[in-house]
C-alpha cells in the first residue's frame, strides 16, 4: 500500500460536536448515522482546520419513524439510543461499538464517522503526495 509522506507541520485538527452546538463552530459538516446503514439518527457535526476539509455523504431525508426514548425499537423504526434507552446490545450492534456500555453509547462518535473522515484525510495526503 502507498504511504504519502505527511508534509512537515501538517496536521488535520477535527472537532466534533452535537448540533446545538452549530453556532460557535465555523462551517461545520454533518454526519448522520442513517448514511451509513445504522438504524438511528445520531447527527454529529466535524469542524475541520488546517486548509482540510471534506465533502460529507448526502444526507437522506428521514423517513422511518423513531421510537420514543427508553422503549425497545418498533420493527421499522429507528432507535433513539440516548439518556436511558432500553436494547444496549442492539445499540452495539447498530453502531458497530461491541466493546461499549451505555453510558458510552449515548455519547459515543460512531466509529463509521471517524473512518469516513479519516479514508477522506488520506485521500487528501496521496493527493498532496502525487
Amino acid at each position: 500500500m502507498l504511504r504519502p509522506k505527511v508534509p512537515s507541520g501538517w496536521r488535520v485538527p477535527v472537532i466534533e460536536n452535537v448540533e446545538e452546538a452549530a453556532p460557535e463552530l465555523r462551517n461545520p459538516a454533518t454526519l448522520c448515522a442513517a448514511v451509513f446503514g445504522m438504524h438511528t439518527y445520531r447527527h454529529r457535526l466535524f469542524e475541520t482546520g488546517g486548509g482540510y476539509t471534506f465533502t460529507p455523504p448526502r444526507h437522506r431525508p428521514h423517513t422511518a419513524p423513531l421510537t420514543k426514548m427508553g422503549r425497545p425499537r418498533a420493527a421499522g423504526h429507528f432507535a433513539h439510543y440516548v439518556g436511558n434507552f432500553s436494547g444496549v446490545q442492539e445499540a452495539r450492534d447498530d453502531m458497530r461499538v461491541p466493546w461499549m456500555n451505555r453510558d458510552g453509547i449515548r455519547e459515543c462518535v460512531p466509529p463509521a464517522y471517524t473512518e469516513y473522515i479519516g479514508t477522506a484525510v488520506y485521500a487528501s495526503l496521496l493527493e498532496v503526495a502525487a
